[in-house]
């Protein structure tokens, strides 16, 4: 079915109302799709600090020396929220203080840790759809690590900062994309599939 540039503005025009109307439905079931799709979640980070001990009377550069130490040291503790014994103790210490038991699996899935620029800072992350859960979570994590630690000697270990953020779901943007691409593309071929479906009428009214 070739069709001309005059006779596609003029299939275009007289069926605008037909593409609109694809559009509105598309950006509709967008819409729908983005409130039936699970909801953002929150983050609780608690920062841990885990340095050498300095002790008075220290010179400069061996403090410096001891903090240059302590910075490349922190990446070790990075799997230390998912080891079986903190990860035991996270649980206890969340169900003892807070009453709520999860699957050890669970919880291993729902923390990460990492360190926080150049300094001998661990940053403990724990991610649920549910603020309070999060953040005690995060203060389950930062109690059973502490408790781990207890016996690293000649070390300070402290919590220096607690936040929580909200993090979108990142799928709506792409989720509007898909659905106003499809929507678009049907509102555009729409009036050449409407005239393909007129003339293979007549066609097989004339057979």
């Amino acid at each position: 079915m070739k069709v001309q540039p005059k006779e596609r503005f003029r299939l275009a025009w007289r069926w605008l109302p037909l593409e609109l109307l694809i559009i509105v439905i598309s950006g509709g079931l967008g819409w729908g799709l983005n409130q039936w799709l699970p909801k953002p979640v929150y983050q609780a980070s608690v920062d841990i600090r885990i340095a050498q001990t300095t002790h008075t009377g220290m010179s400069t550069a061996r403090v410096q020396r001891q903090r240059r130490q302590d910075i490349k040291a922190i990446a070790q503790f990075n799997v230390i929220p998912h080891q079986s014994v903190v990860l035991t103790a996270a649980s206890t210490y969340a169900y003892a203080h807070y009453g709520i038991w999860q699957p050890i699996q669970e919880l291993s899935e729902s923390v990460q840790a990492a360190p926080v620029g150049h300094r001998p800072v661990l940053r403990v992350t724990a991610t649920s759809s549910s603020r309070q859960v999060a953040q005690q979570n995060a203060e389950a994590f930062n109690a059973a690590i502490k408790d781990n630690l207890t016996e690293l000697k000649h070390y300070q270990v402290k919590t220096v900062k607690r936040t929580v953020t909200y993090k979108a779901n990142v799928i709506f943007g792409a989720l509007w994309k898909l659905v106003l691409a499809v929507g678009g593309g049907l509102a555009l071929l729409s009036p050449y599939l409407v005239k393909y479906a007129q003339d293979w009428g007549r066609n097989y009214d004339e057979t």
